[in-house]
């Protein structure tokens, strides 16, 4: 222990004393440690969290499966295998909505969920205050009741406790308050409040083709996730078998929740864990090499130490002592940009990434870090410190040049330069797919013009616009007025924006076609629109003609569809004038969606620019009204300039209706591809650091040479060498190390990309222009971080030169 308190003591004092080789050295490491600190919170809230629940590993999604992917249920098949699956204790449904929160303050919009009675004790969570639903509340005619989300007591009811009992009204329907859930609980994501789904006949027997419903269960104990999904996807061959018109094309299964929630995001994050663990990697080179080079002026300290008595172990351990202190001293300074890092990265919301509420620096991601300053401290410390205290017996002779003057320690310095520019090499290709993909990304035509247009979404409550007429009334009311506001050049109105993802999917046949089975019929898109919608978001009409006034109840049913539909559904045939019968109807003795199709409108994206264009079937929102719509707006002003005019107008027609969602089509475009920015901007960062890691390697490891040559520069410059010989000779030895990097690097980075594959669009993992790209900039980098040694070089006097030996 006396030993251990001396180094420590002795290893602070060395470092204070070299204040500028310290200060490099600690900026160095915070870098790499913050950068792996910060990523690794990322890592620990998204991945290593477990869910805020009781036995949270018991805890499994229920799914559909349909053409290879999960998807979800509907309400008989999650009763059958509720029933039926002897290895889970309990099931829960759940399906979410909007509704409309009036009487209490201006109206609101909250996001709800319809769930089984069962959902709390799956979770086994209670309310805060008040209770959870019981059985029978799931039975129509006892369900009109609620539990708030800590938040919407909080600030709709200021949290007070009386609010149990009371009646507030959703979507015009009084609905008592029976609970106030513990804040943070918001399962699924982000829900306000929570309703008893109706367990009535539709929902028990017959609408085993409506899949809406997620479904989450618990284990029994000692069931295993592998063994559920086993015994549901027997279960659900069996249900096949028994229901061949809705279940002959679909299985079902079970995963465990938390994997279900993460998804492809595993991936992702843990290849950017890996780019941080590079940067890291080319950080410890870095110090390796300032330590190496600060190793030769205390040859003669280790020699003299080792005269009297000191063993070669207990300098190693002196010397290691040193370099894990300063390692720490990087992770203070690291877990400081780790913070500041964690907060830029979740301020940056990307969508599509779960769990972003459970990114922080906390407990665990401090013990992270003080281990990879330990780890890191001993792997840039060793080699060093070897180094340093091998052939010590000429030391004193030498003056303190010693062992790392020799041809061994001029060999491992370069071995380090050839890693970190490896490195680098790997982060740079990583970096620039992600740019090029990015840039095609941003190419891609999404099939509408999104410039200059305010959306904001809709709610109709069915107890004031439960009708057709009632629901195209207000419409017809509001688009007029609002074509009217001063900056307002078209209003339309839209079930389905483009890239928001509304997984509205219907089956449906075509007129004079053989009939199929249910479960065989080809399924589209359904939006519902304007006539003026086209022409407001810049969709083209291709063929045909598009909605129009007169395409109203009374008249015959119309509808447009999509290229990308004529193209897959109607191969070698013309569509316009054919007969679609959608499978979606309003109950019994209603006639269902659908009718002639009079036009083919151009293709938009909908889960992506990345994706392909699904098949969309187009239906006029006064032929078939709905309940919720988009509202676009294009204006000749900045959009948002508007916001506080159209909820004037939508409030003169209706005050107790909310926007919501409020926002710009530039805005949804920028959503869309905000994950892939995200991605391609933290790269892009690594591999920043780690190209000025590496020049900084190389300008250290050269001007070291250049110090060593003095005398050899002197003798040549004085026989009668040029400037640019000097130069030529520094920077040869440069590109040396620079080819074998670049060699390296490039060979492990056509491995490494291939793990990339599936977050690049329009560009292979091995695209040689990315390659070639990323070997010219690195190459320059050296050059140039080469030739501020070289030209120090020939600025060398030969007579003094010739004296420093």
């Amino acid at each position: 222990m006396d030993h251990f308190k001396q180094d420590i003591h002795y290893a602070f004092r060395r470092l204070v004393k070299a204040p500028g080789f310290t200060l490099v050295a600690v900026v160095t490491l915070a870098l790499g440690i913050g950068a792996n600190s910060a990523i690794f919170s990322v890592v620990n809230g998204i991945l290593l969290k477990p869910l805020p629940y009781p036995e949270p590993g018991r805890l499994v999604g229920v799914y559909h499966v349909s053409e290879g992917h999960r998807a979800v249920m509907s309400g008989p098949n999650f009763t059958d295998i509720s029933r039926m699956a002897t290895s889970l204790e309990n099931a829960a449904a759940i399906s979410t909505t909007r509704m409309i929160l009036t009487g209490e303050g201006e109206p609101t919009r909250l996001a709800v969920a319809e769930v089984s009675a069962s959902l709390f004790n799956v979770l086994r969570v209670r309310p805060a205050l008040g209770r959870a639903f019981n059985a029978d509340e799931n039975t129509p005619g006892r369900n009109n009741l609620v539990i708030l989300s800590d938040g919407v007591w909080q600030q709709r009811f200021g949290g007070d406790p009386r609010v149990i009992g009371r009646k507030i009204t959703l979507d015009g329907v009084p609905r008592e308050v029976i609970g106030v859930m513990p804040r943070g609980f918001s399962y699924p994501v982000d829900r306000q409040a929570w309703l008893p789904i109706d367990y009535d006949e539709a929902f028990v027997t017959k609408q085993r083709g409506a899949w809406f419903l997620n479904v989450v269960a618990r284990l029994k104990p000692g069931v295993t996730p592998q063994q559920a999904a086993a015994e549901v996807e027997t279960l659900g061959r069996n249900l096949a078998k028994q229901y061949p018109d809705a279940n002959g094309e679909i299985g079902m299964t079970t995963y465990p929740l938390l994997e279900a929630m993460v998804g492809d995001i595993r991936r992702s994050v843990m290849i950017l864990l890996g780019a941080v663990g590079f940067v890291l990697l080319i950080a410890c080179t870095n110090v390796a090499n300032l330590l190496l080079a600060r190793s030769a002026a205390r040859g003669s300290e280790m020699a003299v130490r080792t005269a009297l008595g000191a063993g070669r172990g207990r300098l190693v351990v002196q010397l290691l002592t040193e370099s894990v202190l300063l390692s720490l001293c990087g992770a203070a300074v690291g877990l400081l940009l780790a913070v500041w890092g964690v907060e830029l990265l979740t301020s940056l919301e990307p969508a599509g990434i779960p769990r972003l509420t459970n990114v922080r620096v906390d407990g665990l991601v401090i013990g992270f870090t003080i281990l990879v300053a330990i780890v890191t401290g001993v792997i840039f410390g060793l080699v060093p410190a070897f180094t340093a205290t091998r052939g010590l017996s000429g030391s004193l002779k030498e003056s303190g040049r010693g062992a790392v003057t020799s041809r061994g320690g001029t060999r491992v310095r370069g071995i380090l330069v050839v890693t970190e520019l490896a490195l680098a090499v790997m982060l740079l290709a990583g970096a620039g797919l992600l740019m090029r993909s990015f840039t095609k990304l941003q190419a891609v035509d999404p099939g509408f013009k999104p410039g200059q247009a305010l959306t904001f979404d809709l709610t109709l409550p069915d107890a004031r616009y439960a009708e057709d007429g009632p629901r195209i009334a207000f419409f017809d009311r509001l688009l007029p007025r609002l074509r009217n506001l001063p900056g307002v050049r078209a209003a339309s109105a839209v079930l389905g924006l483009p890239l928001n993802g509304l997984d509205l999917i219907i089956s449906f046949e075509v007129a004079g076609r053989p009939p199929v089975p249910p479960a065989q019929q080809p399924a589209m898109q359904v939006r519902v629109a304007t006539p003026d919608y086209f022409a407001t978001v810049g969709i083209p009409v291709r063929r045909g003609r598009g909605f129009t006034e007169d395409d109203k109840a009374g008249t015959p049913r119309v509808v447009l569809i999509t290229e990308a539909a004529a193209r897959q559904y109607f191969p070698g045939e013309d569509p316009i004038g054919k007969t679609i019968k959608l499978g979606w109807g309003r109950g019994p003795g209603k006639p269902k969606a659908g009718g002639e199709v009079v036009g083919i409108v151009g293709d938009v994206k909908d889960a992506g620019l990345n994706e392909p264009n699904p098949p969309q079937i187009y239906l006029p929102m006064r032929q078939w009204p709905v309940s919720f719509m988009t509202v676009v707006l294009k204006t000749s002003v900045p959009p948002t300039s508007l916001t506080d005019a159209a909820r004037s107008e939508v409030y003169a027609i209706d005050p107790n209706l909310p926007l919501s969602n409020v926002g710009t089509l530039d805005a949804i475009v920028a959503k869309s591809i905000s994950q892939q920015r995200f991605y391609m901007l933290l790269l892009t960062i690594f591999a920043s650091v780690a190209l000025v890691l590496a020049a900084i390697g190389i300008f250290g490891v050269l001007s070291y040479a250049v110090s060593q040559r003095t005398r050899e520069i002197g003798i040549r410059m004085a026989l009668g060498a040029q400037g640019r010989t000097v130069i030529g000779l520094i920077v040869r030895q440069a590109m040396i190390l620079v080819a074998s990097g670049v060699a390296a690097g490039t060979v492990a980075a056509l491995f490494v990309s291939q793990t990339m594959s599936r977050m690049l669009f329009g560009v292979t993992p091995t695209d040689p222009a990315t390659f070639a790209s990323v070997a010219a900039v690195l190459v320059g980098v050296a050059l140039f971080a080469s030739y501020l040694p070289a030209r120090r070089a020939t600025r060398v006097d030969p007579i003094v030169a010739l004296r420093t030996e």
